[in-house]
């Protein structure tokens, strides 16, 4: 039985599975007109995927570091602290705490996209035209179209405006 088991295999092993999501939210997020067509369960599944995606990269504080501040002390190459130059300051604990945040957020997408220049699209970009929407940032539409090898039903995956 099946009970309580979420998501849907498509006849895939799970790296393959994992692959393949990985490339269709690619595909999605890189697209200029932020939409891609696909078979309906593939769809549904991208949706969820693109959404906890997009819901990490809001997470992520914005940081704007003022000039002359250092999050590590400078040391020579034998490891020795050295002093800090003119106009230099360490971070505050708030600063350290919101930069260590951020690359943990980084991380996490980087785990999952494996991209670092769609990572820094999806934070920079992306993420912050969603800041006040609480959630379902994608949006699956059947289309009356059929692919022609096999006669699977597609649908449209797009990014909402």
């Amino acid at each position: 039985m099946r009970h309580r088991k979420s998501g849907r295999k498509l006849n895939r092993h799970s790296a393959h599975r994992v692959a393949l999501f990985r490339n269709l939210a690619k595909s999605l997020l890189l697209s200029e007109e932020g939409r891609i067509t696909t078979t309906i369960p593939k769809a549904k599944e991208l949706a969820g995927f693109v959404d906890h995606l997009i819901t990490t990269a809001k997470k992520a504080p914005t940081l704007k570091v003022p000039e002359g501040v250092r999050f590590t002390k400078r040391r020579d190459k034998d490891g020795r602290e050295l002093p800090l130059k003119e106009g230099e300051r360490l971070a505050t604990p708030e600063e350290l705490a919101a930069y260590a945040r951020r690359n943990h957020l980084r991380r996490q997408l980087l785990r999952d996209l494996h991209d670092p220049k769609l990572v820094k699209r999806l934070m920079e970009e992306i993420a912050p035209r969603y800041a006040d929407r609480p959630g379902g940032y994608t949006r699956v539409l059947k289309l009356a179209r059929w692919r022609r090898g096999d006669g699977a039903q597609l649908a449209l995956v797009e990014l909402v405006s």
